[in-house]
């Protein structure tokens, strides 16, 4: 395919189209072809499946594939998307259907967890009114699995229905095999292909149900023709179906398929049904983000479609279409996984004010994306010695201080970088609230220092009878005058505790069981998670301790441990990654592996939800209403607490490396700008500008020190190593 440059000299690619439909990235790819996301001149968007030239090239295809299409057009209902074009005539055939910005089941249960009673039976009276609409029109869907059930924002809808009978009349002609997804592919059709009916799409219907319920299939993983096998000779596992929905999943997958219900009677065995019990706030956060990218997919710049005759897909040589395909790498991303919903944040060629745009559907890089000015020289430096690599660096007030996990801390002048204080004897364990927590040598008493290294210390009655090691064991949520709210692990693996405690005798107020299944790993999660980073995955406010065990979040009194209210379903099911809790203005704010949510703290009601971008959220840092997050490979993603809304994203250009310490990836928050550690195997830290995640500048690490880690106050970064403590100029470089 050939390709310009712009005005800027970056290649770009050609316009592609389909008929009149201009390609803009790609959705997905299975056996029979490819799907892209389309628009249409009259700036719809539209789900574009081009067959593969291996399979246009049968005659009997073709024929089928224009039958199946037009029954396909005859079918009407709300669960499913129409179609609205096709050609089965050209080289390439392909049919347009309405594009819908919503994941498929499939991604819904990895990402999200399963969907629990209620969502499953609004799942399955959906499907089961779309297969009622498609068997009517005299359609068999054939290929009914969680990656051709969209979950959409009102409503699941089932796609790649009437395609599916024309791909089997070729494949079984060259491979003699059953065509389907195994583990979903009713017994009549494995035993003979020709008996397919619509009851096997209601077989199809009743492993989806054990899978949205469950996770897995009800006859197991494996080879395919392992499966198969069971499909057809043994009975489904159904241990994870609840007694209420066991009859109808046992009647749909039942092996002689005329005692299996019909779709009509799937419909009137579920209904009525809530649509609003599969929408999780995960789920409602992903959706909000690929509306916005959808948004951004119809405002991207057009092209003018191709001189009559048009310009189609059959008319592009095989080297244009793998050109297309390479140059569609960031969309893919975008597509199968959480969408970018902000734009990268560059100077345009020649200098000027930073520009935002969205992500390119092509992922070209920004005009004037070169390399970042190199960092001022430092302040001051202060040589350091004795220190390990897990040592951290934090602010309390003004003054900055090197502490390790069981170690000792050290405060230093700001302005100066000279040591005013040392506290050895502490295993120190946590910074919170311009104080350090740590505990005695003897595990007797908590202690806790402010930023000019005064101590006090009261009874840590909490751990008595447990000598264990309390920096590994030991969490604090957050204190007033009178009140410290501790997390400990009690040994082994039984349960750990959240307890409220007198702040001057000691004593217990209340407590509670941590449920989560493995109390080791969250508890050491909790220290390693908030590190350097000012967050956690519990804290005290307003009278209340907020904390979360088990996917739940907990708001209690502080004094006594009443609840005031609980909210579950904001982390994934079986996510080991602890949600981080933060305060911001009048919100509470949630940062999980996959999302951030904000909530009303006083009701747990939910303000606003959006996609943590990366999906896996490594480091966040909270400043002047902006929330930032880092995560692998460089990337920083900028937010209004007060809205959600994706203000930038910057990509530093750096990766960190299997195995990369947590606690050296947390971000800081200063007067107008971010301080990014950098982990690409040199270490370092960046600056970005808050308002609009322009690269300031990057210092690099000698190559002898390690990972760097940072902290900030008003205009200066500290950064810090195991060998050297530095400060830099940040605001105004």
């Amino acid at each position: 395919m050939a390709a310009d440059r712009n005005a800027h000299g970056l290649r770009t690619q050609q316009a592609v189209f389909v008929g009149p439909y201009q390609l803009l990235r790609p959705l997905g790819a299975g056996g029979m072809g490819e799907v892209y996301l389309a628009r249409s001149p009259g700036l719809r968007l539209l789900a574009v499946k081009v067959i593969r030239p291996e399979y246009a090239e049968d005659p009997q295809f073709r024929r089928r594939f224009r039958q199946e299409v037009e029954a396909a057009r005859r079918v009407t209902g709300f669960h499913t998307p129409p179609v609205v074009d096709a050609d089965w005539r050209g080289r390439r055939p392909w049919m347009a259907t309405s594009y819908l910005p919503a994941p498929d089941l499939d991604e819904v249960v990895l990402r999200f967890g399963t969907l629990g009673e209620a969502g499953t039976r609004a799942l399955g009276a959906a499907l089961a009114e779309a297969l009622a609409a498609i068997h009517a029109a005299g359609v068999v869907h054939r290929d009914l699995k969680p990656g051709n059930v969209l979950i959409a924002r009102d409503g699941p809808r089932v796609i790649d229905f009437g395609v599916s009978r024309a791909f089997d009349a070729v494949h079984l002609t060259r491979t003699g095999r059953v065509c389907g997804t195994p583990g979903y592919v009713a017994p009549e059709r494995i035993v003979a292909d020709s008996a397919t009916t619509a009851a096997a799409d209601v077989f199809s219907l009743g492993c989806l149900l054990v899978y949205a319920l469950t996770g897995g299939t009800p006859f197991g993983d494996g080879e395919p023709a392992h499966v198969n096998r069971r499909v057809v000779y043994e009975e489904p596992d159904l241990s994870g179906v609840p007694a209420s929905l066991l009859p109808l999943v046992s009647s749909c997958l039942a092996k002689d398929f005329v005692r299996r219900p019909t779709a009509t009677a799937v419909l009137a065995s579920l209904a009525p049904a809530d649509p609003a019990a599969l929408l999780s706030p995960w789920l409602l956060a992903d959706l909000d983000a690929r509306e916005r990218q959808a948004e951004a997919d119809l405002g991207a710049p057009q092209a003018d479609p191709p001189a009559l005759p048009v310009r189609t897909w059959q008319s592009l040589s095989r080297r244009g279409l793998l050109g297309l395909g390479a140059g569609f790498g960031a969309g893919v991303a975008a597509a199968v996984g959480v969408p970018l919903l902000l734009g990268r944040r560059t100077r345009a060629a020649g200098g000027g004010a930073p520009v935002g745009r969205a992500v390119d559907a092509w992922g070209a890089e920004a005009a004037g994306s070169g390399t970042p000015p190199a960092a001022p020289a430092p302040l001051w430096s202060t040589p350091m010695s004795g220190l390990t690599t897990d040592h951290q660096l934090s602010m309390l007030g003004a003054t900055p201080v090197w502490w390790g996990p069981g170690q000792g801390a050290i405060g230093f002048d700001g302005t100066t970088g000279r040591k005013v204080w040392s506290r050895q004897g502490v295993g120190f364990f946590q910074v919170l609230d311009d104080l350090i927590y740590g505990t005695s040598s003897d595990s007797a008493n908590l202690v806790w220092l402010n930023s000019g290294g005064k101590s006090e210390q009261g009874p840590l009655t909490v751990l008595a009878g447990q000598r264990i090691t309390p920096v590994v064991t030991l969490r604090t949520f957050g204190a007033d005058s009178r009140t410290v709210v501790l997390a400990r692990q009690t040994s082994g693996n039984s349960p750990g505790v959240v307890a409220g405690t007198e702040l001057s005798s000691g004593a217990v107020l209340w407590q509670q069981e941590i449920t989560q299944k493995d109390a080791v790993t969250a508890i050491r999660a909790l220290q390693q998670m908030t590190a350097g980073s000012g967050s956690s995955m519990g804290l005290v406010a307003d009278g209340r301790c907020y904390y979360e065990d088990s996917n739940v979040i907990h708001a209690v009194d502080l004094r006594t441990g009443a609840p005031h209210w609980q909210v579950t379903g904001l982390t994934p099911e079986g996510s080991q990654a602890p949600t981080r809790l933060l305060r911001a203005g009048e919100l509470l704010v949630l940062v999980g592996a996959l999302a951030i949510v904000a909530l009303d703290p006083a009701t747990g009601q939910q303000r606003w939800a959006a996609p943590a971008v990366p999906q896996m959220v490594l480091g966040c840092a909270l400043g002047a209403g902006r929330l930032l997050l880092s995560g692998v490979e460089g990337t920083a993603y900028c937010l209004d607490v007060t809205t959600g809304k994706g203000l930038w994203h910057t990509t530093v250009g750096t990766q960190a490396g299997p195995g990369t310490g947590i606690d050296f990836l947390a971000p800081s928050a200063g007067d107008g700008f971010f301080g990014v550690p950098l982990l690409d195997g040199s270490s370092g830290a960046a600056v970005l500008d808050a308002a609009d995640g322009t690269i300031r500048w990057v210092a690099k690490a000698p190559s002898d020190e390690g990972s760097w880690t940072t902290a900030a106050k008003g205009g200066t970064l500290y950064c810090g190593s195991a060998t050297t403590l530095r400060a830099f100029r940040a605001r105004g470089a």
